[in-house]
């Protein structure tokens, strides 16, 4: 071939050569590019943070720690003046204060201690709801509510890494005074209010000195099972052999979504009882008591507040006396939570003993009505007019109380 004809020949393939060069270093230079994009490492370079030093701070006692850890402590004052038709007037006034302690571990609470108490001055007597006992304490006097212990999850040690995950909340021990495993009361606290609930008529107290277990069942049902000692007030035996108490209740899931509490409750054994034709001075007596309730609670929106309605009854004996037990009530509590209205019905029938039964209204203004109660202040005006009173003709008691919890 002539080397005119090679030369263009060889410079008609240098631009193809030179063109597939290109296309060959394109990703080559594509990626000097994204390397050449990527941002910096802003964290090159430096050198994690030494650990802290704690032992150059100092230890904090264990009398430090029990009284600032997981400790609360709440204030009470109440003023409450009561008058009847009659002319028969009374006051009590009181001071009184709650300590909650919780013992814990860094990954779960397993004991709290909880103790309540007053002092009470009364001058004169009439008897409200939230005043039974009052008759035998005249003047000045301290009174203690709650005073017990609860401690948590109790069947660990018996149980597997995997069985104490599958039953927590089931197992868990109480002793000491609270309100009596019977009814609604486990799961109301009326420590301020007026209108209670039906366990001061039914036993004498609402509160008692028991001890035994309660928790969960399943994410239906509670249960709760005591033995109590069935004195009431001072924890003192007389011969009585005490009471046996289970009560088996709806789960806190139907009150969050349903707005339904309720429960059934069954109790048996000997209490020391008031002679039903004594005064209340006389000296309390052994009686055979059996008891079986049913009741529930439900609340439900209602144009501009919240409509709650409440039933207890129970059935049983006083020794060989029939025994029946009726409450139902009606509460009404503005959306603002600055007032309410309520209204109760009342009824205990033992043979041999007589009826009482009464009819109750009140209102209360709320400066403070917090959603869980622990921070309520308020007035209420109450009145309460007795239908039957055995053995005592009926009379109409109206009470004023100013109360401050927080």
């Amino acid at each position: 071939m002539p080397k005119d004809q090679q030369n263009r020949g060889a410079g008609s393939l240098l631009p193809l050569v030179i063109a597939i060069g290109g296309i060959a270093l394109m990703p080559l230079r594509a990626q000097e590019t994204r390397h050449e994009q990527q941002p910096a490492d802003p964290f090159a370079g430096l050198n994690p943070a030494p650990a802290a030093d704690t032992s150059s701070q100092p230890k904090r006692s264990w009398f430090s720690r029990f009284f600032r850890d997981n400790l609360g402590f709440r204030e009470e004052v109440m003023s409450e003046f009561t008058s009847d038709v009659e002319g028969s007037n009374a006051s009590r006034q009181s001071v009184g204060f709650e300590v909650l302690k919780k013992f814990s571990t860094a990954t779960a609470t397993v004991a709290s201690f909880d103790f309540q108490g007053r002092l009470v001055r009364r001058d004169g007597y009439n008897p409200v709801l939230n005043d039974m006992e009052g008759a035998s304490r005249p003047g000045w006097s301290f009174e203690y509510h709650n005073l017990y212990v609860d401690l948590y999850n109790v069947a660990n040690p018996l149980l597997s890494a995997s069985g104490r995950g599958k039953n927590v909340g089931r197992f868990n021990f109480r002793a000491g005074r609270f309100y009596v495993p019977f009814g609604l009361n486990l799961q109301t606290d009326t420590h301020g209010t007026i209108l209670q609930l039906s366990n001061e008529s039914n036993f004498g107290n609402d509160r008692d000195w028991y001890a035994g277990f309660w928790g969960s069942i399943n994410r239906h049902l509670n249960y709760d099972a005591y033995y109590m000692a069935g004195s009431g007030y001072d924890l003192e035996y007389r011969g009585q052999s005490g009471l046996a108490a289970v009560r088996l209740s709806l789960s806190n899931k139907y009150s969050s979504e349903y707005g339904l509490e309720g429960g059934v409750s069954v109790l048996g054994g000997e209490r020391l009882a008031q002679p039903a034709w004594s005064s209340s001075l006389a000296e309390p007596a052994p009686l055979k008591t059996q008891r079986i309730g049913i009741d529930a609670r439900y609340r439900h929106t209602a144009p501009r507040g919240l409509l709650t309605g409440t039933a207890e009854l129970s059935g049983g004996h006083d020794a060989r006396d029939p025994v029946v037990t009726q409450l139902y009530q009606a509460e009404y509590l503005r959306a603002s939570r600055r007032w309410g209205i309520a209204s109760q019905f009342r009824r205990f029938s033992r043979d041999g003993a007589g009826t009482d039964s009464a009819i109750l209204g009140e209102f209360t203004w709320y400066f403070r009505n917090d959603v869980a109660g622990s921070n309520s202040h308020w007035i209420k005006l109450n009145i309460e007019r007795q239908i039957q009173n055995y053995p005592e003709p009926p009379r109409t008691i109206v009470a004023l109380q100013y109360y401050f919890y927080r």
